[in-house]
């Protein structure tokens, strides 16, 4: 059996909002491995940006393993984790850059900026661009872009650096029914082509249809189950999510 490239053991997650503990996680568990599509979903506030976190190893697990390719991320040197996080994953998010002025290309370049010449940082930042169907627009400033063409352009600038593993949080915000499709599309493709292994969240349950593995996040539940030919699978209590 193929070892998992992520893996959640037995993970559990608390914030504090004063005094009072919100628990994110409670004993939550996941696999994903190279070439798969997952995707977790849940109601806006459950959690999903914090897991998003966890599985690159921007925050630390309050108890359980988080491992990357067999590895205890809590037991890597800082060395170890620093390639994790700036070689090995790529992570989208819908934050732009603090200047809305910069163009697309420039932004999808700058997380190699420091390991390349700036020729070659903004090839493979075109590259990415069209990777994601997204090439005419990379001379474009931020603040002129669609909200669909800032999802391109955030997974394109995940994938510059040519990870093993993508994560993207919650990809469908503001887009339409369309739009959704083709996000999903895309990052299956990427999975498949490319190997990468990708964990995407989502608000709604009907996003996710074709995913490989399909979690629900809700009261720091974590509960999946394995996809049968590409159909949703339902969990219980989905009526409740809504569409977040």
């Amino acid at each position: 059996m193929t070892m998992p490239l992520l893996a959640f053991d037995a993970v559990s997650k608390r914030h504090w909002r004063g005094r009072r503990a919100v628990t994110v996680l409670n004993d939550g568990s996941l696999e994903l491995s190279a070439g798969e599509l997952g995707a977790v979903w849940g109601g806006r506030g459950t959690g999903k940006t914090t897991l998003v976190e966890l599985a690159a190893g921007l925050q630390a697990p309050d108890a359980g393993r988080i491992l990357f390719d067999g590895r205890d991320v809590a037991q890597l040197s800082r060395r170890a984790v620093s390639e994790l996080l700036h070689v090995q994953v790529g992570i989208a998010t819908r934050t732009g850059p603090v200047s809305h002025t910069l163009a697309a290309r420039d932004w999808v370049a700058m997380p190699v900026m420091d390991r390349l010449a700036a020729r070659e940082a903004t090839r493979r930042a075109q590259l990415a661009l069209e990777r994601v169907g997204a090439q005419d627009v990379g001379a474009e400033p931020w603040r002129n872009l669609s909200d669909g063409e800032r999802t391109l352009v955030a997974i394109a600038r995940a994938m510059v650096r040519a990870p093993r593993l993508l994560l993207v949080d919650d990809p469908s915000t503001g887009l339409g029914l369309l739009e959704r499709g083709e996000v999903v599309a895309l990052l299956r493709s990427i999975a498949e082509q490319a190997g990468v292994a990708v964990l995407m969240t989502a608000s709604d349950l009907t996003e996710v249809s074709g995913a490989d593995a399909i979690w629900s996040l809700a009261g720091g539940r974590l509960t999946g189950r394995r996809a049968e030919a590409g159909t949703v699978v339902p969990f219980p209590g989905a009526a409740a999510h809504g569409h977040g």
